[in-house]
């Protein structure tokens, strides 16, 4: 009896019960009773681990693969030593668990992806479906209502004065974390379009911008509008690395240069509250920089960044920050004010390699496109919100996973279920297509 396809479908079982557990964990009604909390949080510790007990790996894998992921290896050496060495341990239990979900979406689930392209088809799939389903909230959230069949949802009455529409987060925690979510489902939706041509995928697309709209995430939209960008300038743009990074740097800057115009135009203005800047920012990272000069190596301890904003939250609120009381909205500023700048520049690779692998050429464009787009949407929304390489949000873990099928990029090749390449063997042995490169084969050697 062949267990294979019994096999494959519990994987994918344990990796659909994460998503929807940590959707649920990003939810309102669970940020709102810390008695959900643990219980969700095991529940998708425990899939993890059951998924990646069941995947076979062939030994030729491992090493080449966990070698890839130095970038994180590095990085976990860091914060440790940084955690323990200078602030005396503390938090040990949100140690463990930061980089327990590190590696799971940074290694564990790409590689599982990479062993099985249908699985990855179909998860992606998966979440185009389900990012249509939770924009429905986030549309009756912004026609007004405070609840969906029972369910509280978070509105933002007071942007409707500035863009005519109440900003809606739907049954996420903050509307910015449910505009990612939506941006997440776009390129899913259109991905599952390109890649099966099945209709369905057309609504789930306009649900997902329909609730990408209504969030007024800016971070998220602007994220989105740069891998829109990148997706139609010429080859040159994606595959030479000094031009990718040096569009990549004059896109993310270039709004900060043209917001004057943008304020003339009718209805912009007011959608992207360009009145009001970037919303306190400017002060709140101001004040960060001043926390890191004193400081400027070892920082001041994990989460220390929630610590000084609650601190001094009326300062930053009077400036029109609203993410006092959480974090500097800068995963890097976070970063810096929590573990010195030794420690979030070994973080940064964690962005700037797979951003360096993913210009390598490949057969499987359609893949590669998503996952291109997904690592622009995530670096940008990084920069204007605090999403991290590791917790337990669904935007987080997704944005991760994402960075890590770039980072083992160079090894896509292990996609078995693939069409095989021109100049590619099949392995009888365990069903793995490899290509003839001999840059691959050094690799796996």
């Amino acid at each position: 009896m062949n267990l294979d396809p019994i096999r494959k479908t519990l994987i994918f079982l344990f990796l659909a019960l994460a998503l929807f557990a940590s959707v649920a964990y990003d939810s309102l009604v669970v940020q709102t009773n810390d008695r959900f909390q643990i219980p969700l949080a095991g529940v998708i510790a425990a899939s993890f681990a059951a998924a990646f007990l069941l995947q076979r790996y062939p030994s030729r894998v491992i090493k080449p693969v966990l070698v890839a992921a130095w970038p994180l290896h590095l990085f976990t050496i860091g914060f440790f030593w940084v955690c323990f060495a200078f602030h005396g341990g503390d938090q040990l239990n949100q140690f463990a668990i930061y980089t327990l979900f590190a590696y799971a979406m940074f290694l564990v689930i790409p590689l599982l992806f990479l062993l099985d392209r249908r699985m990855f088809v179909a998860f992606v799939k998966l979440v185009a479906v389900l990012s249509a389903v939770l924009s429905m909230p986030s549309l009756v959230g912004a026609a007004g209502h405070e609840s969906f069949l029972g369910i509280p949802l978070r509105v933002k009455f007071a942007y409707a004065q500035l863009s005519g529409i109440n900003a809606s987060a739907g049954v996420f925690e903050h509307p910015e974390g449910h505009a990612f979510q939506m941006a997440i489902g776009i390129f899913c939706c259109l991905y599952a379009l390109r890649s099966t041509g099945r209709i369905i995928f057309v609504p789930c697309f306009l649900l997902t911008l329909a609730g990408l709209i209504v969030s007024q995430g800016r971070a998220a939209i602007y994220g989105v509008a740069i891998a829109i960008l990148f997706s139609l300038l010429p080859e040159l743009f994606r595959r030479s690395r000094p031009v990718f990074f040096g569009t990549l740097f004059v896109a993310l800057t270039f709004p900060f240069f043209i917001l004057p115009q943008l304020a003339t135009i009718p209805g912009v203005a007011g959608y992207l509250r360009i009145e009001r800047g970037l919303s306190g920012r400017s002060e709140a990272w101001q004040f960060a920089t001043e926390l890191i000069e004193e400081r400027p190596w070892i920082g001041y301890g994990f989460m220390a960044s929630t610590k000084f904003t609650e601190a001094h939250q009326r300062t930053l609120r009077r400036s029109g920050f609203s993410g006092a009381g959480t974090t500097f909205h800068n995963t890097f500023i976070s970063r810096a004010v929590d573990l010195g700048l030794i420690v979030t520049c070994i973080y940064s690779l964690l962005y700037f390699v797979p951003l360096v692998r993913i210009c390598r050429p490949s057969e499987y464009s359609h893949e590669q496109a998503l996952i291109r787009s997904m690592i622009l949407l995530t670096l940008t929304t990084a920069i204007f919100r605090d999403y991290n390489i590791g917790g337990i949000r669904s935007t987080a873990m997704m944005g991760a996973m994402f960075l890590g099928l770039a980072n083992l990029w160079q090894f896509v090749a292990l996609w078995s279920e693939a069409e095989p390449m021109a100049d590619s063997s099949v392995r009888e042995s365990d069903g793995m297509t490899t290509a003839n490169d001999p840059e691959y084969a050094s690799q796996m050697s």
